[in-house]
């Protein structure tokens, strides 16, 4: 396999982002705080922050079969959209019934 077939196979082969397809609600970074000690409100002397992580706030996202250019297609949706109705599902195949 030469080099420019490979990098056009690789061109084709694209990784699907972790967002929302309809309002692109990605993955957030934030941190969390780490505290000891008692709260002044409560008597104490204060709270003391003993340590800052980071950590990563992701959305929730479903896999759904949507109309999309009028075609069905399988996207990642975030919850709030799919309440929304901002998604037109793909409609229920009927089973056939068999005849006795």
């Amino acid at each position: 396999m030469c080099s420019s077939h490979r990098v056009a196979l690789l061109a084709e082969i694209r990784a699907v982002p972790f967002q929302c397809y309809y309002c692109e609600k990605k993955t957030q970074v934030g941190n969390t705080v780490a505290r000891r000690g008692l709260p002044k409100k409560v008597g104490g002397i204060g709270l003391k922050t003993t340590g800052i992580r980071r950590r990563t706030f992701k959305p929730n996202l479903q896999k759904v079969h949507a109309i999309i250019d009028g075609k069905y297609t399988r996207v990642l949706v975030c919850t709030r959209c799919i309440k929304a109705g901002r998604v037109i599902k793909q409609l229920k195949q009927k089973k056939p019934v068999a005849a006795a």
